[in-house]
């Protein structure tokens, strides 16, 4: 089972980076105060996809805080330079997370 999750890991680990640089890029946007709805909703499916798969491959605490972020980003608030900060962390710890699995 876990050959199989490793392969399943390496074939879709590309698909993984690019949902991380799409969450990435609405943080950047936030952040320089130009975070526009198509960016913040792209980057919030991309959160949903990564917390759905993320505790299948053993990442429990990345899918949690996948989901942090997309319950952020899909708020209906306005996100002010608190939230860019807390989704800077829960984003740079998500990657960190990623990035320890083989």
């Amino acid at each position: 089972m876990e050959e199989l999750l490793q392969a399943l890991w390496t074939k879709n680990y590309c698909i993984l980076q690019e949902r991380l640089r799409l969450v990435r890029t609405a943080e950047e946007k936030l952040a320089g105060g130009s975070l526009d709805a198509q960016s913040r909703g792209d980057a919030e499916s991309a959160a949903h996809k990564l917390a759905g798969i993320l505790g299948t491959f053993g990442l429990a605490q990345g899918s949690a805080l996948a989901g942090k972020i997309e319950t952020l980003l899909a708020q209906d608030a306005v996100l002010d330079s608190a939230s860019a900060a807390q989704l800077k962390l829960w984003l740079d710890d998500l990657e960190a997370i990623v990035a320890s699995r083989p």
